[in-house]
């Protein structure tokens, strides 16, 4: 289907070349060989056809055409690319092959004719994510961004907001271009340039000026990768190659990756792990399934929303992303308000794989012991983990209504005060009445809280130091799964405090509160927005007491209190 034609002309004396003109319309993609006979000699001269090319993005604006689109696979890393630079008419001969310099993008930006390496310049930036011109735009202040404000979730995945690749491409994250750096021959521009893709040295446009810079001496790639707000750059030089975190105002250039559409071999959702508790009538929080799959090619989903039955009012929510090579598993973020209590299901269906996930939805009341007596009705179970100590907890005081909001002055997560051992009968109440009648039993008949202002002042006659030992101790007041913390578990907790006071305490993971306590010979409280008591389960192996933390804005440390007093409890799951 192609005609190459030479005119009519005179040979050169010496050395030249002779210009033949391609015509007509290609019948397939592949070779086209034209068999030439020219001067007394004869050779093929071989073309290649292009398969139909990808759309680019509607409303793209070009530089000198859309970018041919031609796949080049590296077999070290598996991964398919664009054999060339966005915007770069001809694949690297050299590293400083200005034919494949291609164009200049500011990271998370279309392709709006900004990129385009002599485009004019303004001072005017964006508060959208399409800027109403085609200038680069000058950000020679902080963040050093063209957007105000500032828009991290740009460019990432195939259909990310202003991706500038071509359909079924898109820009790479930093594992998948890390992967190709480190196939090079060498961790320099010659090792980028040996490679199969071919990189070549581009040089950027700078942020505060627009001129360009390091033409022919740096390379500089963009990935889809943030670090907060910043880009993650992959730079490379003569001697060196590394990755950096770079402004979004600066220009840099784009090779784009070809998606592999994700699958995996099988989904297991009898294996799946729920983490955090799904109470009927309440809204979901911090309530997450794990879900387990394997034969995962590294290819990419779009992830999926995905509503309730059996009990309805949830939906399990999966973010696009990428599965794993091999075994790996889903993370579904379940969030809403449960209609009633029983098993929420799930039909998941994802990387051509399908299955149910169920999840127990509970009444909150049945989750505490049988007979607790709640002073604003059950403490809402929701998890919080310490990643420096490993160990997960509830967010909040038992009996808070909410978690803290400050270390002081925030009633509203001060909680109740339990005498220690005592399960949850009403006395750890605030406003609860006192009596002076010691208790023979485990079990008070009474609500009150106790007074006791004589050793070894305890509200039980005799003592019992079996109490609160344990998920299944004897009066634990924590619900299913939880138990009062040990002196070693809670001072774990202190010592990864960033300061050890009250500030320190209140900045952790599980913000500690300052709720003061109650006097166990008077009834009165003290130290209410100034101190913080927290119980544990463990007793004194040398006194009648039992371990407590307590903490103020100068210290804070592990001592004993008497059993009489009444101190906050937080439970930490068992």
């Amino acid at each position: 289907g192609l005609t190459a034609t030479l005119t009519a002309g005179n040979f050169a004396t010496g050395a030249g070349s002779l210009t033949f003109t391609i015509t007509g319309t290609p019948s397939a993609s592949g070779t086209a060989s034209f068999a030439l006979n020219i001067g007394g000699q004869s050779c093929t001269l071989n073309i290649v056809v292009n398969g139909a090319q990808p759309a680019y993005p509607v409303g793209s604006v070009f530089c000198n055409g859309p970018t041919v689109v031609n796949d080049v696979t590296n077999p070290t890393t598996g991964r398919t690319w664009m054999d060339r630079n966005l915007g770069a008419s001809q694949v690297a001969t050299s590293s400083t092959d200005a034919n494949s310099y291609g164009d200049l993008y500011q990271w998370g930006r279309r392709s709006d004719g900004h990129q385009c390496r002599t485009s004019a310049t303004t001072s005017t930036l964006s508060s959208t994510d399409t800027p109403a011109n085609g200038n680069f735009i000058l950000a020679p202040n902080s963040p050093f961004d063209w957007r105000s404000p500032q828009n991290a979730n740009l460019w990432q995945g195939v259909n990310g907001t202003n991706n500038p690749c071509p359909t079924g491409y898109r820009l790479p994250t930093e594992t998948e271009l890390d992967a190709e750096r480190l196939s090079w021959s060498a961790n320099t521009s010659a090792g980028a340039y040996a490679s199969l893709l071919k990189f070549p040295i581009a040089g950027g446009r700078s942020f505060s000026s627009g001129s360009l810079q390091s033409v022919g001496s740096l390379g500089f790639y963009c990935s889809g990768t943030v670090s907060g707000t910043t880009p993650r750059l992959l730079i490379f030089n003569s001697s060196d190659a590394y990755w950096s975190n770079q402004n979004t105002a600066s220009g840099y250039s784009v090779r784009c990756i070809k998606d592999l559409v994700g699958s995996v071999g099988a989904i297991n959702c009898g294996s799946s792990s729920v983490t955090g508790n799904l109470i009927s009538g309440s809204a979901a929080s911090s309530v997450s399934a794990s879900v387990p799959y394997t034969g995962g090619n590294a290819g990419t989903h779009n992830g999926q929303t995905v509503t309730s039955t059996g009990v309805t009012g949830l939906t399990a929510t999966l973010t696009a992303g990428a599965f794993a090579n091999g075994a790996g598993s889903l993370t579904y973020t379940i969030t809403g308000t449960p209609s009633t209590s029983g098993t929420a299901s799930f039909a998941l269906n994802i990387g051509g794989q399908s299955c149910t996930l169920n999840a127990t939805v509970s009444t909150l009341q049945g989750m505490y012991p049988s007979g607790s007596t709640f002073c604003n009705g059950p403490t809402v179970i929701s998890d919080v983990t310490n990643p420096t100590t490993g160990k997960t907890w509830m967010d909040r005081n038992l009996g808070a209504s909410q978690v803290a909001t400050s270390a002081t002055t925030d009633a509203n997560a001060y909680g109740d005060v339990y005498q220690w051992g005592r399960r949850s009968d009403g006395h750890q109440c605030r406003n609860s009445s006192t009596t002076i009648i010691l208790s023979s039993t485990d079990a008070p008949v009474t609500q009150n809280f106790i007074l006791a202002p004589n050793s070894p002042d305890d509200w039980r006659n005799p003592q019992n130091d079996n109490l609160w030992q344990g998920v299944n101790g004897i009066n634990n007041p924590c619900p299913t799964g939880y138990r009062l913390p040990t002196e070693t578990e809670l001072n774990a907790e202190r010592l990864s405090w960033s300061s050890n006071n009250s500030s320190g305490a209140f900045a952790s993971p599980l913000k500690f509160t300052m709720a003061g306590y109650r006097n166990g010979g008077s009834g009165n409280f003290s130290n209410v927005g100034a101190f913080g008591y927290y119980w544990t389960g463990t007793i004194s192996s040398f006194s009648v007491d039992s371990y407590f933390l307590h903490y103020s804005s100068n210290n804070a440390q592990m001592s004993t209190h008497n059993r009489v007093n009444g101190n906050s409890v937080r439970c930490i799951k068992n």
